[in-house]
C-alpha cells in the first residue's frame, strides 16, 4: 500500500513539475513575442496561463494596426494540444528542433476578435492588395470596381468586424499525411472553412503535397449587401445588377479562356439573387506543391485542381462546358477587350506545339512527347541544364518521375494558353 502512495505522490508531483514547466515557458513564449510586437506598435495583453488539457491561453489582447491609431481586440486566444503530456512533448520538440516528436494534433482558437472598420486603414499600405481571380469574379460589373475599400464597406453598413477563429491540426504518422481544418464565423459577414489535406509532410515544407481542397463559404448578407451597393453605383436596381454582374463575369471567364456550362450559370444566378452558400472542392490527379497555386494563371489552376462546385445545395454535375462564338456573348454597357484566339480548346488550355527549348516557361503544365522512340504524357516538374523531369504517368492512375534530355524531345505538345510564339 505504502508503494502506492509513494507512487501517486511521485506522479502529482511530476505533473506538478511538468505543468510548471509548460506554465513558465508559456508565459516566457508570449511575453517574447509581444515584445517583438512592441517593436513595431503599441499591444498588451491582460494575462495568460496554460489550461489543464494543454492548450495556452491569452486573454484580453489589444493591439494597434501600425501606421494608423485603430485599435484591434481579441477576447481569449488559444493554442495547444489535447493533453499536458501532448503539450509537454511541443515544447520540448520546439526547444530542440525535432519535429518527428511533435504532437499528432493541434488546435488554434480565437475568440471575438475585434476591429473598427476605420478609415485610416486604407492609409496602411497592406490593406491595399491586388484583386484575386475570385474577387474579380465577385467585382464583376460593379463599375470599375475592383476590390472593395474601407469606405465601400462603410457604406455597406460594415463598420466593425466580429470574428471567431477555430482551426485544427491533425497529423497521422503512419501515412505522413496532415488535414489542416480552419472555420471562421464573421457574424453578418458570413463564415467559411477551408478544410486541406497534405501529403509527404516533412521538416522542409517544400516537399509538402496538396491532396485535396475544400471550400465552405456560407453567406446570407454581404452578397446581398454587395449587390445592393454595386446596383447603386452603377444606376441600376437591384434586379437588373444580377443580370448585368453575370454578363460580366462571362466576358471575365472568356477573356481567361474558362468556359462553363449553362448549368453552371444557372445555378450561380440563383446565388446571386438568394446567396446561401457555395462549396469547392479540388481533387488533383496527383498530389502537388502547394506553392504551385501561387503561380498558376487561372486557367491552368482550373484544369489541374480538377474542381467540382456545389452552389445552394446543387451540385454542378456539368462544370465545362464548349466555347462559345464571340459574337454570342452578352452585350456590355461598357467596353471589354475579347480576346479571340479561335482555336479549340479542353478545360481553358489548348494542346499546341512547342520547342522543347522552351520546356522551363511551362512548369507545372501537361505535355505530350516522342522520346526514344516511346510516346509519353506528364507534367513537367523542373528543367535543370539540359535535363527535365517530368512526372510521367506510367499507367492509369500511377505516375513516375523521370528525367529526359531535353535535346532528345520530339513532337512536343504543351497544354497552355494561346500565344502567338
Amino acid at each position: 500500500m505504502k508503494l502506492f502512495i509513494r507512487l501517486f505522490i511521485f506522479i502529482l508531483i511530476a505533473a506538478g513539475l511538468a505543468y510548471g514547466y509548460i506554465w513558465y515557458k508559456n508565459k516566457q513564449a508570449i511575453d517574447d513575442i509581444f515584445s517583438q510586437l512592441r517593436m513595431f506598435t503599441s499591444a498588451s495583453y491582460d494575462t495568460t496561463f496554460v489550461s489543464i488539457d494543454g492548450k495556452s491561453v491569452t486573454r484580453g489582447i489589444k493591439f494597434t494596426f501600425p501606421g494608423t491609431s485603430t485599435d484591434a481586440t481579441i477576447d481569449e486566444f488559444q493554442i495547444g494540444t489535447g493533453s499536458l503530456i501532448e503539450s509537454f512533448k511541443l515544447v520540448r520538440s520546439i526547444e530542440t528542433r525535432k519535429l518527428n516528436d511533435a504532437p499528432s494534433s493541434m488546435v488554434l482558437k480565437v475568440d471575438n476578435f475585434q476591429f473598427p472598420l476605420s478609415l485610416d486603414l486604407e492609409s496602411d499600405p497592406s490593406f491595399a492588395t491586388e484583386p484575386d481571380f475570385l474577387t474579380q469574379i465577385q467585382m464583376a460589373g460593379c463599375g470599375n470596381k475592383r476590390t472593395v475599400s474601407i469606405s465601400d464597406m462603410n457604406k455597406m453598413g460594415y463598420n466593425q468586424i466580429s470574428l471567431d477563429l477555430n482551426t485544427s491540426i491533425n497529423y497521422d504518422h503512419h501515412i505522413n499525411q496532415a488535414k489542416f481544418v480552419a472555420y471562421a464565423d464573421a457574424r453578418d459577414y458570413g463564415s467559411f472553412q477551408v478544410d486541406f489535406l497534405m501529403d509527404n509532410i516533412s521538416q522542409n515544407s517544400l516537399n509538402s503535397k496538396l491532396k485535396n481542397i475544400t471550400v465552405t463559404i456560407k453567406n446570407d448578407g454581404y452578397v446581398n449587401r454587395l449587390n445592393e451597393f454595386c446596383a447603386d453605383l452603377v444606376g441600376v436596381s437591384k434586379e437588373d445588377y444580377y443580370q448585368r454582374h453575370l454578363d460580366y463575369v462571362t466576358h471575365l471567364l472568356y477573356n481567361e479562356s474558362i468556359y462553363l456550362s449553362d448549368e453552371f450559370y444557372t445555378q450561380y444566378a440563383d446565388y446571386v439573387a438568394n446567396p446561401r452558400n457555395i462549396i469547392i472542392s479540388t481533387y488533383p490527379d496527383n498530389s502537388m506543391d502547394p506553392f504551385q497555386l501561387m503561380s498558376m494563371s487561372p486557367q491552368l489552376m482550373v484544369s489541374s485542381l480538377n474542381m467540382a462546385i456545389t452552389i445552394n445545395d446543387h451540385e454542378v454535375r456539368q462544370l465545362f462546358g464548349a466555347r462559345p462564338n464571340p459574337e454570342d456573348l452578352p452585350e456590355l454597357d461598357e467596353p471589354i477587350k475579347v480576346v479571340d484566339d479561335s482555336i479549340e480548346t479542353v478545360q481553358g488550355l489548348t494542346l499546341q506545339d512547342t520547342d522543347p527549348s522552351q520546356l522551363a516557361n511551362y512548369i507545372n503544365y501537361q505535355a505530350y512527347f516522342d522520346y526514344r522512340g516511346k510516346s509519353y504524357k506528364g507534367v513537367i516538374e523542373s528543367v535543370e541544364g539540359s535535363v527535365a523531369r517530368i512526372n510521367t504517368q506510367v499507367s492509369a492512375g500511377n505516375y513516375l518521375q523521370m528525367p529526359f534530355r531535353v535535346s532528345e524531345i520530339r513532337n512536343l505538345q504543351v497544354r497552355r494558353e494561346f500565344n502567338n510564339d
